[in-house]
Order: C-alpha cells, then sequence, then structure tokens
C-alpha cells in the first residue's frame, strides 16, 4: 500500500521540486541582472500603468470625437504596442507572482498561452495606430466602428490570427479587439482581490 501513495504522490513532488528550480533560477536570474523583485514588480506596474493611461487617452478620443489628435491616439497605440508583446513577457519571465503585485504564479504555469494574448495585444496596437487617420480635427468617420465589425463571443472569446483582416479593421474595431484581450488576460492572470 506503501508503495502505491508513493507512486501517486511522484507527480506532485516533482511539480513542486520543478516550482521550486523555477524559483530559485530566477532569483539568481534577477541577482545577476542587478534587480531586485521589489524593482521587477515596480518595472511591469509602471508600464502597466503606462499602457492603462494610453488606453484611457484613446478611449475619451472615441468619447468625444473632437478632441482627436492624430499623433496622440498614435502615440497611445504606439505606448501599448511598446510594452506588449516580446516587452510585456519579458516583464513576467523572471518573476510572477510577488509581494505588491497582483500577477497570478498561473503565468509561470501557462507560458505559452500568457505570450499569446501579450502578442495578440501588441498586434491590436499596431492596427489601431496603422487604421489612425492623419487628418486634423475631429475623429473621422473611417475610424469609427464599421457596419460586419462586431466583437462577438464576449472578451474571453478565442479570434483566430487574420493579418489581412487586422489590416482591415477600424481603428476603434482594433482598440475594443485590445480592450477585450486585456481583460482576458486580467482574468486568467491577474489575482482576485
Amino acid at each position: 500500500m506503501r508503495s502505491r501513495a508513493f507512486v501517486f504522490a511522484r507527480p506532485f513532488i516533482f511539480a513542486r521540486a520543478l516550482v521550486f528550480a523555477s524559483v530559485v533560477s530566477a532569483l539568481f536570474s534577477l541577482h545577476a541582472a542587478g534587480q531586485s523583485i521589489t524593482d521587477v514588480v515596480a518595472q511591469r506596474q509602471h508600464h502597466m500603468k503606462a499602457m492603462a493611461a494610453a488606453v484611457k487617452t484613446m478611449a475619451g478620443m472615441f468619447k468625444s470625437p473632437e478632441t482627436y489628435s492624430p499623433a496622440g491616439f498614435k502615440d497611445a497605440a504606439e505606448t501599448i504596442r511598446r510594452h506588449s508583446g516580446p516587452s510585456l513577457q519579458a516583464d513576467f519571465s523572471a518573476v510572477t507572482a510577488a509581494k505588491g503585485s497582483d500577477a497570478s504564479e498561473l503565468i509561470a504555469a501557462e507560458r505559452q498561452r500568457f505570450a499569446q494574448l501579450s502578442d495578440e495585444l501588441e498586434r491590436y496596437a499596431m492596427a489601431a495606430a496603422s487604421a489612425a487617420s492623419d487628418s486634423p480635427g475631429p475623429m473621422p468617420d473611417n475610424m469609427r466602428m464599421r457596419e460586419g465589425e462586431t466583437v462577438s463571443g464576449g472578451p474571453l472569446a478565442k479570434r483566430p490570427r487574420n493579418a489581412a483582416n487586422e489590416a482591415a479593421m477600424s481603428a476603434e474595431h482594433a482598440f475594443h479587439t485590445l480592450l477585450g484581450t486585456c481583460t482576458s488576460c486580467h482574468a486568467r492572470y491577474r489575482l482576485k482581490e
């Protein structure tokens, strides 16, 4: 009986050892890079706040089209692009869950899925920037949602990668899809309060 219990416990023991080894490896990496866990958490929180401010800027322009600024809109989209994709993945590569952070340890367990979401965020930020108009004055109608562009399935829906569709998106559709990606990532990888 004892040997069977050990056989069933082996995967659990192995998983705990793997997590421990990952934590130790991350701590050595941080030490070698001269960064503390506090520094890493502060840096990624700074990046997240920059993206949140960019989203707020873009949302304000959609809400009040007369406040549209081509440079401001593109700068906001570029801020999101710069802090997403590989940059976002790097922010969570050494440390995921830590004191002062709302990040879940699930990020470490699902690296590929987290990378996919961060890459989607980058693509939708680029799509929003490329669909932005250079016209001065109020936001032009061609940046607004077009008929047939509704996002179906809600923010947690899986969306197939289609570069042609992303290039043809209106800026507003790209923005809503970007928000859906943020929501999906936070729903999965942010600790609930």
